[in-house]
Parts: C-alpha cells; structure tokens; sequence
C-alpha cells in the first residue's frame, strides 16, 4: 500500500481543531471519534501518528492516556482496514476551516524531521492558497 498522505483536508481540519482543545481526554475523544466516523487504513495511520506524536508534549499520567488509547486502536486495528479515502475537496467544507488549517500549516516548522517542508506539504499548500483565492 502506498504511504498514507496527512494532507486531507478532512484530517487537517480535526487536527487542528483538536490544537485548540486543552482537555487531554476531550482533544483524544474529538480524534477519535473522526476515526470511527471515518474508518479507513488512512485515518487510522493519520491518527495513530498524531496520537503517538502528541503525546510526546505530555508527561505522566497525561501520557498515558495517549498510549493506552494507541494500544487500544491497535487490537481493533482489523475495523480500518478499508483502502478508500475521503474525498480531499474543498470545496465541501466550511471556507473557514480552510482558512484555518492554511493558517496552521503556514507556520509550520519541519526542522526537527527534515532540512525543508516536505514536497506533500508544499503542494497541499499551493492547492489551499489556490482554492482561497477565490
């Protein structure tokens, strides 16, 4: 299977909405509940990846709660084995949603992963600003 890409509007939207919820619980509970709204190989990845990598900001017992629920995901991970993904129009979501995770994106630093953003993010970029114009 090819690699998942994170650049799905849908994805992005939850991601960064999720940014703004401060309540550990609540911010896993809005993500998952878009996986299982949206069962499919490629949200499952998206989400395995955020919770594995949100966690890391957290220590203690607010870690925790992000590894048992990968762990969780992981013994069902039979539920998401569907290969379609959502549809990446944007045209289907609220203007301000894009407006929104353009913004995000826009300040998003890549130095810790690699030495510039990657190709993915420079064309998912290209394609906000183009559909914003408008």
């Amino acid at each position: 299977m090819a690699k998942t890409n994170k650049f799905n509007i849908h994805w992005q939207i939850v991601r960064t909405n999720a940014r703004d919820i401060k309540d550990v619980d609540k911010k896993i509970q809005y993500v998952i509940r878009f996986l299982n709204a949206n069962k499919n190989i490629h949200n499952y990845e998206r989400v395995m990846n955020w919770l594995k990598m949100t966690a890391v900001a957290y220590k203690g017992s607010q870690r925790e709660k992000f590894i048992d629920v990968i762990e969780d995901i992981e013994s069902q991970s039979s539920k998401y084995t569907n290969t379609k993904d959502m549809d990446n129009d944007f045209s289907k979501v609220p203007r301000e949603d894009v407006e929104k995770v353009f913004k995000d994106l826009s300040k998003r630093k890549y130095g810790f992963q690699y030495k510039t953003a990657p190709k993915a993010h420079n064309d998912f970029m290209a394609s906000l600003k183009d559909y914003l114009k408008n």
